[in-house]
This record gives structure tokens, C-alpha cells and sequence, in this order.
């Protein structure tokens, strides 16, 4: 059915762009080429959205059955029995065989749930597993944080769905950006002038292949954004990069950079000179404009710097944040904030380690929470530590009151940074819905002035 399509679509657009037999052949066999091409990225974007419900069933399910059971192993048993066939299902049975099947001294319950996450690298799931793990070797209450992890879950579900039915959205504008272009380029050519037909021109006949060629690769291209590992999505990309970042950022000199600034300006202004003795004054006007951006190239760095690592905070806090109100259900602020190093994004890490330090020397002091990048004057972080810091002495009145503020709190602050960073990776489906515009405009042009010189050689005979 799929091929009969195709060989449907290949005649239509014999007709529409006045292909001739040969130029239809050649587009034929590239769409017989290229199909299975179509099809596996439709495979895999189908697979991607698959694993990721999976992921959700199954922390639903396992979230439920720890509430009921509060021993991982009796849990998994129950969400083995539970989950429909699948992978996941699979997963599940063989960390559960692992669990009752080991019997040297290592972790067989973590070794196990490690199995899922290699799986399934999902960074909730992970958080999910080690508290599970936290809980069967510690113990504790642990019904308000099930029902913080369900929570959390659910808006991370809602945003992810919005993310898909979005890019869905956007791949379908593409595709009708693409049958718009090719429809007005296939109707100049019915346009009536005298006589004339130039679509037997050979350049107008390899443009029309051309086209064809071009707008299908942007289809591909547009189909590589459904095709997302949506498990993944979440995970801060360049996190090491961003360390490394910071802690340049911090150790900005500014009388240094002032220096260099002042020594590129001046070699600048040297060439300015000669150009205005030259009299080459569009060259000496050009050197001008760069012998500005040069005196200031260590204030353009520095605020370049400062923009690009504030808007990798404000993506990196909620999901630290998110970490950190779990390890509060079960410690005090100060040692919540000591284990949540070890999770802690890069970008973070820098101003955490010092915050640390500072509370081991002295666990009272407001400063140390009040100077967590400070520099950056984000309200929500200074609000947020404020808050963390009333916790620590003990002085919020009521402190299960004040935890759920800062997990409301949090998830207004990981739906604006998750909306923020979903609308920057989606920008490029709009690029490619213009794109099929400048291949159309491409074709117009050439076939306008085609039809102009045959217009003239006929009007010089």
C-alpha cells in the first residue's frame, strides 16, 4: 500500500511540475530509496514515545506498590504482576530475578534496580530508585514523599506530552510549508502567456528534481525532532562544560581583560589611521565600528558569559532543588544539603561546595545561604535560600508548611525552565518550516528569468 502511494505521488507531481519521463523515473527511484528511510525514523519515534509511557506506568505502579509494601522486592514482585507485556515489563522481571537470585555480598536490590536504569536512563527513575533504596535501609515516613515523587512525575509527564503534541504540530506546518511551495511552483508553470511553455527547459526540469530533493531532506529533518529520546530530554547538556564555566566567570579580571582591550583597539586605530590617509573611507568607517567592540570586548565577554550561565541556572536549580526537598523529608537542612553534592549540576557546584564549607564552619549564619550566587541576582534562588535558611533554625513556624511552599515553588520554577528550554530546542522546526519558501523562491527565480530570455529570443526572430 505504502509503494502504491509513492508511485500515486511520483505521477501527481509528473503533472504538476510538467516533469518529463526520465526526471519522473529518477524521483521515483529516489522516493524507493528513501522511504525506508521515512519509515525507520517513524519506527523510532513511535519506540522513543513508547519507552517513555513505559517509564511512567511503571513509576506509577512502583510508587503505589512501595507505599503498600515498603520493601522493594515485594514491591517489584507486585509491579511485575501488574505492567502489560513489554520491555518494561521485561526489565522489571529480570532486576526482580537478580534480587532473589543473588546470593554473594554484593547490593543484589541496587544491582537490580540498576539494571532498569540502564534500561531506561531516566533521571526521575533514578531519584525515584534511590529513595526507595534510602528508605528500606533507613526507614522513615515516607507517604509525603510518594506523594511529592507523584507530583513531580505528573508535571514532568504533562510538560513532555506538551513537548510531543508541539513538535507534532510543528512537523505537520512543515509538511504543508513543503506541498504549498511545490503547488505554487507546479501553477506558475499552468499560467497562460501566449504560447510559451519553458517547463521542457532542461534547467527548469533539473530545478523541479532539485526542489523535490531539497524538500524531502527537510522533511527527514523535521522527522529527527519526533524521533527525541524524551527520557533524556531533561538531562542538562554540556554540564561539565558549564562547571568549567563558572568558575572562569569567577575569576574574571577585569583590570586584565581591560589591558588586552586596550592593546586590540589601539592596533585597530593604528589601521584606521593609514586607511584615512589611504582615503579608503568606507574601510576606515568598518575598522571604526570594530575598533569600538574591541575597547569593549571585555564588557561584551563578560555579559555574553553572565547571560548564557544565568540561563543554564535557572534550567539547573529546580531539578537541584527537586533533589534537595526529597533528601529534606528525612534530614535537616545542613545535611541535606552536604548529600545533595553528589548530584548537584555543574553549573551549580562551584557556589554549593562554598556554601558547604561555610555552614560546617558556621551552621547559624544567614550568609552563606544569602551569597549563593549572588552575583547573578536571580529572585527565585535568593527567595528560595531564604526560605531554606528559616528551615535551618528552626524559625519557619511550621516547617512541613513551609517544605510544601518551596515544592510548589520549585514546580512553577521547573515549568517555566522546562517551557524556556522546550521553546529553544523546538526553534529549529520553525527554521525548517521557511526553509521549503527559500527552495520555491529558488525555482521561481530561475524559471522568471528562463520565461524572460525565451521570451526574448522569440521576440528578436
Amino acid at each position: 500500500m505504502s509503494y502504491l502511494c509513492i508511485v500515486v505521488l511520483v505521477y501527481f507531481l509528473h503533472l504538476l511540475l510538467k516533469l518529463n519521463w526520465y526526471m519522473t523515473i529518477a524521483i521515483g527511484v529516489f522516493f524507493l530509496l528513501v522511504y525506508p528511510l521515512h519509515r525507520k525514523k517513524q519506527s523510532k519515534k513511535k519506540e522513543q514515545e513508547s519507552r517513555f509511557f513505559e517509564v511512567m506506568n511503571y513509576m506509577d505502579t512502583m510508587l503505589y506498590a512501595f507505599l503498600r509494601e515498603q520493601k522493594v522486592e515485594a514491591a517489584l514482585a507486585d509491579v511485575c504482576m501488574s505492567l502489560p507485556k513489554g520491555s518494561m515489563r521485561d526489565a522489571a522481571w529480570d532486576a526482580h530475578d537478580h534480587m532473589v537470585l543473588t546470593f554473594d555480598n554484593s547490593d543484589a536490590t541496587a544491582d537490580g534496580l540498576s539494571g532498569i536504569e540502564a534500561r531506561y536512563p531516566c533521571k526521575r527513575l533514578k531519584s525515584m530508585h534511590d529513595f526507595m533504596l534510602h528508605v528500606e535501609a533507613y526507614g522513615g515516613a515516607i507517604e509525603e514523599t510518594i506523594l511529592l515523587l507523584l507530583s513531580d512525575k505528573n508535571s514532568y509527564e504533562k510538560r513532555i506530552r506538551q513537548a510531543m503534541e508541539e513538535r507534532k504540530k510543528s512537523f505537520r506546518e512543515v509538511v504543508m510549508s513543503v506541498c504549498a511551495s511545490l503547488l505554487i511552483c507546479g501553477m506558475v508553470l499552468y499560467i497562460p502567456i501566449g504560447n510559451m511553455d519553458i517547463s521542457k527547459n532542461w534547467i527548469v526540469q533539473f530545478l523541479a528534481v532539485l526542489v523535490i530533493l531539497l524538500d524531502d531532506l527537510i522533511i527527514l529533518q523535521a522527522q529527527r525532532y519526533l524521533e527525541t529520546d524524551w527520557l533524556t530530554i531533561d538531562v542538562l547538556e554540556n554540564d561539565v562544560d558549564y562547571e568549567k564555566k563558572i568558575k572562569d566567570f569567577y575569576a574574571y579580571d577585569e583590570k586584565k581583560e581591560k589591558k588586552l582591550s586596550v592593546i586590540l583597539a589601539a592596533i585597530v586605530g593604528i589601521i584606521v589611521g593609514i586607511l584615512l590617509i589611504l582615503h579608503k573611507s568606507w574601510a576606515a568607517a568598518g575598522m571604526m565600528g570594530l575598533f569600538l567592540i574591541f575597547l569593549n570586548q571585555h564588557r561584551i565577554g563578560y555579559r555574553i558569559a553572565e547571560k548564557n550561565i544565568k540561563g543554564n541556572i535557572q534550567s539547573a536549580f529546580p531539578n537541584w532543588l527537586m533533589d534537595l526537598v526529597l533528601l529534606l523529608q528525612s534530614e535537616n537542612v545542613q545535611v541535606a544539603l552536604e548529600k545533595s553534592r553528589a548530584h548537584v549540576p555543574g553549573v551549580l557546584k562551584e557556589d554549593l561546595e562554598e556554601l558547604v564549607a561555610r555552614l560546617e564552619i558556621n551552621p547559624e549564619d544567614a550568609e552563606p545561604y544569602h551569597r549563593f550566587l549572588e552575583v547573578f541576582a536571580l529572585p527565585e534562588v535568593a527567595s528560595t535560600m531564604s526560605m531554606l535558611y528559616s528551615l535551618s533554625i528552626g524559625n519557619s513556624g511550621n516547617a512541613k508548611r513551609q517544605i510544601a511552599e518551596l515544592i510548589e515553588k520549585n514546580q512553577k520554577m521547573l515549568d517555566v525552565a522546562e517551557a524556556a528550554r522546550m521553546k529553544d530546542k523546538n526553534s529549529g522546526m520553525y527554521l525548517l518550516f521557511l526553509a521549503p519558501v527559500v527552495t520555491a523562491s529558488l525555482k521561481l527565480v530561475i524559471d522568471m528569468a528562463v520565461f524572460m530570455l525565451s521570451f526574448l529570443s522569440s521576440s528578436l526572430i
